[in-house]
């Protein structure tokens, strides 16, 4: 959370100082109508130049923070979206959900978030899930922020994946009272007052080879999704695959196996489209015919290849084949044998965003504990 300002974010300095100046305003320290520092005085508080402090300025204008007044100085406004949608305490009212609110992973922490906010008098309102779909261009996903902001969306809450677009939002932050990424946060851009509720993917990584291990298997392999290309990365402002959430967790499944005493040559990565085809299970075939493996694969639904390549070949899943998988999702239990799996805890960070948006809390930085389940596999 940013006290004042913080060299060591990415964002522009005065983006910083604007920012911090918002916080002032918010807690009371700048009262609507009063007068606010001068340029000299905020650039000896901030230890900044004049310019940087002018540009401070101009954003919290453009913001709608701020007003001028000829030879009187500089005085606090009632934000223009803030002033027509909030209530008389200051409370977020309308709360968009610009995520997936249904499906084997979502619903969980959509419901849990949706039934702490309907408490109060807080309005969560399910959005479209343009923003973090992968097949939406960018053009669309402007069009979405746009609407939110028309239909007087305060606060966002949001699946902070690699295909969220991050540039648009920096661009419309001042829009939104409150951004909230849940689940992940795949992005060099900073939000240094948004709130980020994620997993800690390497315990997963690491949960799940320490399972593997303990099945007795001596080889491994971990399923992932494909590269995002290079130019699809740069445009929604992400970080490279090596710094997404399953590259991260292959790490700490490659940091028990090194201290296990196991060389990287016994774990196999392989990268495939979130599709099941003919082609996926073949090659699921080849790789069991060489012999009993360990698998991880990001996403319970991707073991159904193996399970049908297992089938196919005959292996016995105690004898040949130990898999584990991740979100442990339903079809954990309609898999036979039921599909140990990893769960994120995805209802405890519902709980924890809705504390976040109640309590009007920014720059939290949470960390949620994901937990072995283990089954039958």
């Amino acid at each position: 959370m940013l006290k004042e300002t913080d060299n060591t974010l990415s964002l522009p300095k005065y983006y910083q100082i604007s920012e911090s100046i918002k916080k002032k305003i918010a807690n009371g320290e700048f009262a609507p109508g009063g007068r606010i520092p001068t340029y000299q005085a905020l650039t000896e508080y901030f230890k900044t130049t004049m310019p940087t402090i002018c540009n401070a300025v101009r954003q919290l204008e453009a913001d709608g923070y701020i007003y001028k007044a000829r030879g009187k100085g500089m005085f606090v406004t009632v934000p223009a979206v803030a002033a027509s949608k909030a209530g008389a305490d200051g409370a977020i009212r309308k709360v968009g959900l610009a995520m997936r609110t249904r499906g084997d992973l979502h619903q969980n922490l959509a419901e849990a978030l949706i039934r702490d906010l309907e408490k109060t008098d807080i309005d969560p309102i399910p959005q479209s899930a343009v923003l973090p779909d992968a097949d939406s261009n960018l053009a669309d996903k402007e069009k979405c922020l746009k609407k939110y902001i028309a239909n007087g969306i305060e606060a966002l809450v949001m699946d902070g994946s690699r295909h969220m677009p991050y540039k648009l939002l920096h661009k419309y932050r001042a829009r939104f009272r409150q951004l909230n990424f849940l689940m992940h946060y795949e992005s060099g851009i900073d939000f240094p007052d948004a709130n980020i509720i994620t997993f800690d993917p390497v315990k997963a990584g690491r949960l799940a080879a320490e399972h593997l291990i303990k099945a007795g298997r001596k080889k491994f392999v971990f399923i992932t999704f494909y590269n995002l290309p290079e130019a699809e990365r740069k445009r929604n402002g992400c970080r490279g695959d090596s710094e997404c959430h399953d590259m991260i967790m292959l790490g700490g499944m490659k940091a028990v196996l090194r201290e296990a005493g196991f060389p990287d040559s016994c774990l196999t990565v392989i990268k495939e489209e979130a599709s099941l085809n003919d082609q996926n299970i073949i090659n699921f075939i080849e790789l069991l015919k060489q012999g009993p493996v360990g698998i991880f694969a990001l996403g319970d639904f991707r073991a159904v290849q193996v399970y049908k390549a297992a089938s196919i070949t005959g292996l016995d899943f105690k004898q040949n084949l130990s898999i584990a998988g991740f979100y442990n999702t339903p079809w954990a239990e309609v898999l036979n044998p039921a599909l140990t799996s990893i769960s994120i805890n995805e209802t405890e960070i519902g709980h924890l965003a809705a504390d976040c948006i109640i309590n009007r809390k920014t720059g939290q930085r949470i960390v949620v504990e994901p937990k072995l389940v283990v089954r039958e596999t």
